[in-house]
């Protein structure tokens, strides 16, 4: 028999649902303590604020996101785990129109308004992911690739894509052709940039 999950888990899960039911705004503890079947002082144990929980909520997604273009990347068999992983990421993006999840970012985005520091387990991660890139031109056209990636994901959120759905697929193919010819073409994206030698 396996073990129930953990009451931080169970927490997490259910104040998931109430985002994207029913949005941020509806996540009181005591409406979480209803759906998740943990006490309200179980839920504050592991969350002392409705902010450190949003927060907790931001990062699980993100770990969820970088799993899945994890995935997405070693399907696409590319050597450079830096080129791989930029590939994950478009791939990320494209992948589906998942209704919940389209809730859950509104519902996120939603409290970020009223609370703009909720974003900074982004802000962190983004400058994580980005600290070794060099911005010259080879990154600069990886990174218009994954905006072009991020725009169709925003555009689909928000329901304003102008593209018939008939050719989204050929623009996403379009995409994932681009940066697979970026990768053959450009310097090897894996290669460090030549230490400086100290001056004598």
């Amino acid at each position: 028999m396996t073990r129930p999950p953990k009451a931080k888990q169970k927490v997490l899960d259910a104040a998931r649902r109430i985002v994207e039911t029913r949005g941020a705004g509806h996540l009181t503890f005591d409406v979480l303590a209803a759906e998740s079947g943990v006490t309200r002082g179980g839920i504050t144990y592991h969350f002392p604020t409705k902010e450190d929980l949003l927060k907790a909520l931001i990062e699980a997604d993100m770990v969820h996101w970088d799993q899945m273009a994890s995935e997405l990347s070693s399907e696409a068999q590319v050597a450079c785990p830096k080129a791989a992983r930029m590939l994950g990421q478009i791939r990320c993006s494209l992948a589906g129109e998942d209704d919940a999840h389209k809730r859950f970012v509104s519902g996120m985005l939603s409290a970020a308004m009223v609370d703009p520091s909720l974003l900074d387990p982004v802000r962190q991660h983004v400058s994580r992911e980005f600290a070794e890139w060099q911005w010259d031109d080879t990154d600069l056209e990886r990174y218009l690739l994954l905006l072009a990636a991020d725009g169709l994901f925003w555009q689909g959120l928000f329901a304003i894509n102008p593209l018939p759905p008939e050719v989204r697929p050929r623009l996403e193919a379009l995409i994932e052709a681009k940066a697979r010819q970026l990768m053959q073409q450009a310097p090897n994206p894996c290669a460090k940039p030549p230490s400086k030698k100290p001056n004598s």
